[in-house]
């Protein structure tokens, strides 16, 4: 029995049903689509609790771990019920210290339809064009990269090379039986479609050369198409050279630290971005005092600011932000999903400092407020 329901991974993350997506605020909660979406891509194993908490809360600290993800399932659960969706009532199955997507589950996922008509595709041997008509068909469910919106994550990437590499062999395959027909023309067509998802392939390129030295007459036509292979080649070597001044950053493993105009300048990007994530940026005021004396000493000032400056880069993530707001102050800015973790984060800083810095007559204090992201 065809399923009505339909998941999507090429292009996005999605679910439909009868055509009409739903349950579209799952993509507002991004641990909840993370989790989903991990299941989904490894649907044919169960994974453990510890697997899924190091995968969603890596470098947080939780005193219950199965307590969080019970959490995230009851929500998921609670989205389906208030949605009336029966067939995926039972789409997450508990299994003792782990959880798995429900393989039984009559439920249509493009990327597994994908691999399996592709795999049909590429083993058929009839000549009646039922074959060319099949790998057709596989090349319409490639309908974008895996993913796109998470494709930085380690686990996605292995499975999105797998697929983008079948649907490169699905195309050349498809190539070479418009070949035999002379279809130079769909042959133009089925590489500019590749093109739109993946720029860069050597065979693809060979291919729609071939094509348009038999296919265009038009020696305009040619000179343009050859034309704009060239400003793309530019584009590759001027993307890369940007690139690479931009990852020559030898700070990038540390939180950023700036000057206060900048800080302010990324907290304005930052709010947007976090309507993504559903986690709320908080600021940190932090201040340096001597125990001892009221009285100020300049040279030891700067080194205890320096000092703390150091424990608050490493203690602090690469994406958080820090600026020096006064002579005994720091203000920092970090996304986190709760206040508790937030102070969390802020004792990791103290208990560096006091243990790293040597500078015992010194306490630091702080002082945690939530900044309102761009949909408040």
């Amino acid at each position: 029995m065809t399923s009505n329901v339909k998941i999507t991974l090429f292009g996005k993350f999605a679910i439909y049903k009868d055509g009409k997506p739903i349950l579209e605020n799952l993509s507002n909660t991004r641990k909840t689509k993370l989790f989903l979406c991990y299941l989904l891509l490894n649907k044919d194993k169960a994974i453990s609790h510890k697997e899924l908490f190091e995968l969603l809360w890596s470098g947080e600290d939780y005193a219950n771990p199965g307590t969080a993800l019970r959490t995230l399932l009851y929500r998921y659960r609670a989205m389906i019920d208030s949605s009336d969706i029966p067939a995926l009532e039972n789409s997450i199955i508990s299994r003792r210290g782990a959880y798995q997507w429900n393989p039984d589950l009559n439920v249509s996922i493009d990327i597994y339809d994908f691999e399996e008509v592709s795999s049909r595709a590429i083993e058929m041997i009839e000549s009646d064009g039922r074959r060319e008509k099949a790998l057709k068909e596989a090349l319409d469910l490639y309908t974008g990269n895996l993913l796109p919106d998470s494709n930085a994550e380690h686990w996605v990437v292995p499975k999105a090379v797998k697929l983008r590499d079948m649907y490169i062999r699905v195309a050349l395959e498809y190539i070479q039986a418009l070949k035999e027909k002379q279809d130079h023309s769909g042959i133009i067509d089925v590489c500019n479609k590749v093109h739109e998802f993946i720029p860069v392939s050597l065979e693809i390129e060979n291919e729609m050369a071939i094509a348009l030295q038999k296919g265009l007459e038009s020696e305009e036509m040619r000179g343009q198409y050859h034309m704009f292979r060239s400003a793309v080649k530019d584009m590759d070597r001027i993307i890369g050279g940007v690139r690479e001044e931009m990852e020559a950053d030898s700070s990038e493993n540390t939180a950023f630290v700036c000057e206060y105009d900048m800080f302010r300048e990324v907290y304005r990007l930052q709010r947007r971005l976090l309507m993504r994530t559903g986690e709320t940026m908080f600021l940190t005021m932090v201040t340096l005092r001597n125990k001892f004396t009221d009285r100020h000493d300049p040279l030891k000032n700067e080194r205890a600011m320096s000092a703390l400056l150091e424990c608050c880069k490493h203690e602090l993530r690469m994406g958080d932000s820090i600026c020096r707001y006064s002579e005994d102050q720091y203000a920092i800015m970090f996304p986190v999903d709760s206040y508790e973790n937030a102070v969390k984060v802020m004792e990791r800083v103290r208990m560096s400092f006091y243990r790293k810095s040597n500078l015992n007559e010194y306490i630091m204090v702080y002082k945690i407020c939530p900044l309102k992201n761009s949909k408040e």
